[in-house]
């Protein structure tokens, strides 16, 4: 199952609360009707970002709803998509950041995520 890897820098944050772990991926679960689920998160190793980990079927369908969240919503006070990065991955709910290609933001599409 492909899996999506939304990394947040808490340095480009308003409010860096670290229930962001929980609130992000049970909120797109939500507006998604479930095409996103949940599946765990982590912290960059040498860095503060939080790693949210989701996995779906469908990842033409699923990164619309990531992409709203991040650029029209508001969540702990943030505008996420101010220190978002997301990556996505065709493998089975890997854990390697450098196993997924970054799609959002447009300036860094393509690359490896850290």
């Amino acid at each position: 199952m492909p899996s999506v890897l939304i990394r947040l820098d808490p340095r480009r944050m308003e409010n860096p609360d670290t229930d962001l772990r929980y609130v992000v991926p049970d909120r797109l679960a939500e507006v998604s009707s479930e095409i996103l689920t949940d599946s765990g998160y982590d912290y960059e190793e040498g860095t503060d970002a939080m790693l949210i980990y989701l996995s779906t079927d469908n990842l033409d369908a699923a990164l619309p709803f990531v992409i709203e969240l991040l650029e029209n919503k508001i969540v702990h006070q943030n505008r996420l998509a101010l220190s978002a990065k997301v990556g996505t991955s065709p493998l089975d709910q890997t854990e390697r950041p450098a196993d997924f290609t970054v799609v959002y933001p447009g300036a860094e599409v393509g690359t490896r995520m850290r």
